[in-house]
């Protein structure tokens, strides 16, 4: 596509998504009005997509001077221009880019001196507590807030002390619930549907990780009638998939029979060498969970026999005379295959984002300087909007 044409593209699947997002439009007006980021430079580590598109239109008409990078595999090239020539953001990355790439243009933002952060599984929070090249401005952040339960996860144990709060948008009950549970799980669903276009009904899918993601996953794909097993290593989450009626087993168990298999841990290596010769012929592999490194592909390539692109996003990886298909490389499926979580679960995710950022950079969270959930006041203001722009339309 000429550059004319991602343009036109782009400003469509954007004003689609702002069409359908009247929280984070409405957050538009009254940022337009009291310029919460003005005279600041906001630097984000999130999925460059149509919807945080209109998330980057609200912050700029608040004043925000924005640079961002994406993700590998989930960058939408005609939305980055579109957000370039419309918003005046400085938007780092493309679709194809590696991990090495992702996390060199995570230096960039931090070299553009921002004033707040907003990070996802904490990329840019790692390499600001690791690289010494941004050590001063640890001391210079007003805060930061970090999208995934990975991301907090990764900064505990990091830094359980820093200069600046991090406000955990994945913290919130209205994310986990709405967005974890519900969004993620059609989303998924709705990725490898679209990158295989195979049936789901009655195959014997295996769901690894039942936290809030993992169940919503295991619910959906059970709707679209596949059998399903979960594997979790906690034991009460474990005992809340038996409650809800899902078989569960130990991982090894459970591998031989799986003709699907989803990741969604963020963790590394969940599915690795020891586990490769249990899988069956023709078993397909996706990952929903925040990093590639969930599966072992660096090994799994390694040893293949061979590599074959079936369609755009199904490798067929030969190994050890049999073929297993992979999905989307290894990456979000529910990004790189699909357009990610429904519009309407996104504005209120994007909503606790921006008015978390709003109170850091107003000074009016007065909360310690440590990682933490999002202050359950904006919590439940978000709430609220979700209500009255979801519910509150006179629908019985």
């Amino acid at each position: 596509m000429t550059h004319t044409e991602l343009l036109e593209s782009g400003r469509q699947r954007i004003a689609w998504a702002r069409a359908n997002m009247p929280i984070v439009r409405a957050l538009g007006e009254q940022f337009a009005h009291s310029r919460p980021f003005a005279g600041l430079t906001l630097g984000i580590c999130l999925h460059v997509e149509a919807k945080t598109g209109v998330w980057l239109e609200a912050l700029t008409r608040g004043g925000a001077q924005v640079v961002i990078t994406g993700s590998p595999g989930t960058t939408q090239d005609d939305t980055v221009v579109a957000i370039e020539q419309d918003y005046g953001v400085r938007v780092l990355g493309h679709r194809h880019e590696s991990f090495e790439d992702h996390i060199e243009q995570c230096r960039e933002v931090l070299r553009a001196g921002p004033d707040l952060i907003s990070d996802n599984g904490a990329d840019l929070h790692s390499l600001l507590f690791t690289e010494p090249e941004f050590a001063s401005l640890r001391s210079q952040l007003r805060g930061a807030t970090e999208e995934t339960t990975t991301g907090a996860n990764r900064l505990r144990k990091l830094a359980p002390s820093q200069n600046f709060a991090t406000l955990v948008i994945n913290d919130t009950q209205a994310k986990r619930i709405v967005e974890n549970r519900y969004g993620v799980g059609s989303s998924v669903v709705d990725g490898i549907m679209r990158a295989t276009n195979v049936m789901l009904h009655g195959k014997r899918a295996l769901v690894i990780g039942y936290g809030y993601c993992g169940s919503g996953v295991a619910m959906r794909l059970r709707g679209m009638g596949a059998h399903v097993t979960v594997v979790e290593q906690d034991p009460l989450i474990r005992l809340e998939a038996h409650m809800e009626g899902f078989p569960t087993a130990e991982l090894e168990q459970a591998l031989p029979q799986a003709e699907l298999i989803v990741t969604v841990t963020g963790c590394d290596g969940v599915l690795n060498r020891h586990h490769f010769d249990q899988l069956r012929e023709g078993v397909i592999i996706a990952n929903a969970g925040h990093f590639a490194r969930e599966i072992e592909l660096d090994y799994l390539r390694a040893e293949a026999e061979s590599v074959t692109v079936m369609r755009q996003q199904v490798e067929a990886i030969r190994f050890r005379g049999r073929d297993l298909y992979l999905l989307s490389r290894g990456n979000l499926i529910n990004l790189a295959a699909g357009d990610g979580n429904p519009i309407e679960i996104m504005d209120l995710g994007l909503a606790l984002q921006a008015l978390s950022l709003a109170a850091q950079a107003q000074g009016t969270f007065d909360g310690p300087k440590v990682v933490q959930p999002v202050p359950s006041a904006i919590e439940r203001q978000v709430a609220q909007l979700a209500v009255d722009h979801w519910i509150g339309k006179g629908l019985l």
